[in-house]
């Protein structure tokens, strides 16, 4: 299914659908619009497109793209406005999450190439059985606590999501039991093992769309095997690999940023050794999350290649001592203050500072101010009463942290490298949150 999207409007197309955010947003406000809306969810073969675009990798790397252009805000309140509606958010509930989406968390999930082999194998064979034998029982039902099927799948995040976007569910009751022995495990100290039974029902057994399942969990596992043959061939750490689709994606036509991405993996020095290093099991995550976005990619390429940056100012302001920090505070005065704590001796840390100070000169964020704190190591003194006067510890770097009149809203804060998600927190704050989403605080893209 071809997908397409017109910048800057945010116009998304893909089998048939035409739509923008706007025109979406729009309307949620609408009566008549949203009848209609509401005949598109009931209507199985309207749902079973919008699944399918839902799954479609080159539709969620569009999605990024759009967020990096400053569409976070729109798709926030459309989804805020979708889950406030109980029938249309009933019918979002019970499609489920999409199977393209699990199987992206899989990859990243899976440690090596074998456990995303073992893991795809499990889903195929899961699938092709329903598909040639829809009526046996035992194909029907599974334990999630089982030792073959945990250890080949649903001990990955995103193991359990693939089986839940395939259409296998858990007895409500089940679940409802489950919380309790959990809630009673939690008091006494333990955990409670997960095992539930999953059923999958008659509607996800169609032909098609078990079809569907089998294709995109062939190209995950295709997408596996491709990816270890380039860490393998390159000496490039496999997670990597495995998500250069995903970040080519989000690249889309920009050939200026495939050229930069290629070079930075197989000539740039200083880049591999960071990967190979001793701290490279710790570093990979942060740069990851740094990749998997537009801004990101740039702002590491100019990290490495800083003759390739742009000759502009950025607005981030340095902090090192407790009184350049409320200084910092105090010159934001009304306006929302983002601060980067990160540590001056943690690579991901400094390309994320790259990264951060292009984000602070996007007119988009203009309503912002910024601010970065970088820990020299466990004798800057200076630096960490900086980190005590925020209440983090040094352990919890990178971290960014959002601030309102001198008033951390605590449950924003966004640890670790993710730079598409920063975007859509920086556009939120950037547009002014209300007492309830401050209170709330963000929900995480995906969830």
């Amino acid at each position: 299914m071809g997908l397409s999207m017109d910048r800057p409007t945010h116009r998304l197309r893909g089998g048939g659908m035409d739509f923008s955010m706007d025109e979406l947003q729009k309307a949620m406000s609408d009566p008549e619009a949203l009848e209609e809306l509401k005949r598109l969810t009931s209507n199985p073969e309207a749902m079973a497109e919008v699944r399918a675009m839902m799954d479609d990798p080159e539709f969620r790397a569009q999605m990024t793209a759009m967020v990096d252009e400053g569409g976070a805000e729109k798709l926030a309140l459309v989804k805020e406005q979708l889950a406030s509606n109980d029938e249309l958010g009933g019918a979002i509930n019970e499609m489920g999450p999409s199977l393209g989406a699990a199987l992206d968390l899989l990859k990243r999930s899976c440690e090596d190439a074998a456990a995303l082999e073992a893991a795809c194998s499990a889903l195929l064979s899961l699938v092709r059985n329903l598909a040639q034998r829809p009526e046996e029982e035992r194909y029907r039902t599974l334990r999630t606590g089982s030792p073959a099927l945990r250890e080949r799948l649903t001990r990955h995040a995103g193991g359990l999501l693939s089986l839940e976007a395939i259409g296998f569910r858990a007895d409500q009751e089940e679940l409802r039991a489950r919380e309790g022995r959990r809630a009673e495990a939690k008091e006494e100290g333990g955990e409670e093992e997960e095992d539930l039974e999953l059923r999958i029902g008659d509607e996800a057994r169609g032909a098609a769309a078990l079809r569907r399942a089998e294709q995109l969990i062939a190209t995950a596992q295709r997408e596996g095997r491709a990816a270890s043959g380039l860490a393998t061939e390159h000496e490039l750490p496999f997670a990597l690999c495995v998500a250069l689709p995903s970040i080519r994606a989000v690249i889309g036509g920009d050939s200026e940023l495939a050229s930069g991405l290629t070079k930075l993996l197989l000539q740039n020095d200083e880049f591999r050794a960071v990967l190979s290093g001793p701290a490279a099991e710790v570093a990979l995550p942060s740069i990851l999350g740094m990749l998997r976005s537009q801004a990101g990619l740039r702002g590491v390429l100019e990290y490495f290649y800083p003759e390739v940056a742009t000759p502009r100012g950025h607005r981030v302001r340095a902090v090192s001592t407790v009184g350049e920090w409320k200084a910092a505070v105090e010159a934001a005065g009304d306006r929302p203050l983002v601060a980067l704590l990160g540590r001056a001796d943690d690579p991901p840390s400094r390309m994320l500072v790259a990264v951060y100070n292009k984000l602070s000169t996007d007119p988009a964020y203009a309503p912002l101010d910024f601010a970065a704190v970088s820990v020299g190591g466990a004798d800057d003194g200076m630096a960490l009463r900086v980190l005590d006067e925020a209440f983090v510890h040094v352990n919890a770097l990178p971290l960014f942290c959002f601030y309102d009149a001198g008033i951390e809203h605590r449950r924003w804060r966004l640890a670790g490298a993710d730079v598409a998600e920063l975007q859509r927190r920086l556009a939120r704050v950037a547009a002014g949150l209300s007492q309830a989403e401050i209170d709330e605080g963000p929900a995480v893209e995906g969830e």
